[in-house]
């Protein structure tokens, strides 16, 4: 049975119409991985004529951000994630991006978004791929806030 485990970014800063790196998630060259949700939680902070564009791409240089170890819930939780060197909140974004042919979302904000794949569909990442997730708060009207938070929740089996 695989283990389960979860990525918490903790608060994120967005600042209106610039693209951030909130996860970057590198495989081994050993082992890939299942992600069966996501949970994004905009604060209020944001004005509400605002959207955010949430993509994954593919990176070929890490950038600078806050490393971070997968923690395991359910049982047996003394298991390590099998995964290169995950990084929350890059200050400095990673090189070499390309959007994949994952898919992407457009949502208004603020709110709580909750993506769950189900049974059979989720989304596999082979090893040693390197992908990010990345978001950018746009503003459909009106003045911009100066800025908003996220809070992501990754949730990955392996």
């Amino acid at each position: 049975m695989p283990r389960q485990y979860v990525i918490r970014t903790g608060a994120v800063t967005l600042v209106a119409a610039t693209t951030k790196t909130v996860i970057e998630l590198p495989t081994s060259a050993t082992a890939g991985l299942t992600i069966t949700g996501i949970e994004l939680c905009f604060s209020r902070s944001v004005i509400t004529t605002t959207q955010a564009s949430i993509e994954w791409n593919t990176f070929t240089g890490s950038g600078t951000g806050t490393t971070l170890t997968p923690q395991q819930y359910g049982t047996g939780q003394s298991i390590a994630a099998i995964v290169g060197t995950v990084k929350v909140n890059d200050s400095v974004e990673p090189t070499g991006l390309a959007a994949g042919g994952l898919p992407s979302w457009r949502i208004p904000l603020p709110g709580m978004y909750t993506v769950l794949y189900p049974m059979g569909r989720e989304m596999w990442q082979e090893a040693s791929v390197n992908r990010c997730l990345r978001i950018n708060q746009q503003v459909v009207s009106g003045t911009p806030a100066p800025q908003g938070e996220v809070r992501v929740n990754l949730y990955f089996e392996q």
